[in-house]
């Protein structure tokens, strides 16, 4: 335990947070090693060239200078917008505002529906017992380092069901993080019910909504309530890399 000269707290009403418990919950974009779905490629990273110049040190470059190809919504932990579905005139920059808020951290087995794994409204429901915070974090079980890798791509991957958005939206969630590629069905014809019940869209519009998909929360983080950060990259668009990152509640 780091001593009281050495801790960062955040108070939030009675509770404190305690910075230096902090834990990364987010997958990394890297070019090897990381998770994709939906069929997106891989993040690539290419040297600069120009000229005699190449941005490469093992080249013989003075300097490291990539070009960076990535799909944020398959390359690795991203936080979206009413944009994914309504189009460019929203982007996450100008709606997620929040900095961090209070999260709960729930682990919930999947069941089957239809033949689909999927996250039900009566397994979330049982284990969802504190409904105080605004930030929604799902664990989906079992719970592995697999996550952190696993090509999702045609695999038809665990989503939502829709009676399980509508018990979140109905609570009042307004940033929800979960541990799939998606809160929807891989191949669903565009439907994307999950996604348009969250941000009620079009009919009543909750702007100031996020959802963060492709976290891995490691099993060694128990289930309760946190502080998280969310780090949203500044990137003009639907979605942005993130790395949320949760701070024990210990005071």
């Amino acid at each position: 335990m780091p001593s009281p000269q050495q801790q960062i707290v955040i108070s939030v009403g009675t509770r404190r947070y305690d910075l230096t418990t902090a834990q990364d919950i987010s997958l990394h974009i890297n070019h090897e090693h990381a998770p994709h779905a939906f069929g997106l490629p891989v993040a690539s990273f290419n040297p600069f060239r120009i000229g005699s110049f190449v941005g490469s040190v093992e080249e013989g470059g003075p300097v490291r200078c990539d070009i960076v190809s990535l799909a944020p919504h398959g390359n690795g932990t991203h936080t979206e917008c009413v944009g994914h579905i309504a189009g460019k005139r929203h982007i996450v920059t100008e709606l997620m505002t929040d900095l961090m808020d209070e999260a709960m951290l729930v682990s919930v087995g999947l069941s089957s529906h239809d033949g689909d794994a999927v996250v039900s409204a009566n397994d979330l429901d049982a284990v969802w017992k504190d409904r105080s915070t605004t930030t929604l974090i799902i664990r989906t079980l079992p719970n592995d380092d697999v996550k952190r890798t696993k090509h999702w791509s045609g695999g038809n991957p665990p989503y939502m069901h829709i009676d399980a958005m509508r018990l979140v939206v109905e609570h009042g969630v307004r940033h929800l993080m979960v541990d799939m590629p998606s809160v929807d069905k891989e191949e669903d014809q565009g439907a994307l019910v999950a996604h348009h019940h969250f941000w009620q869209w079009p009919h009543a519009p909750r702007l100031d909504c996020t959802i963060t998909e492709l976290v891995y929360v490691p099993n060694n983080i128990t289930d309760g309530r946190y502080l998280v950060l969310f780090n949203v990259a500044p990137f003009d668009g639907d979605a942005a890399p993130s790395r949320p990152v949760l701070v024990r509640n210990g005071y």
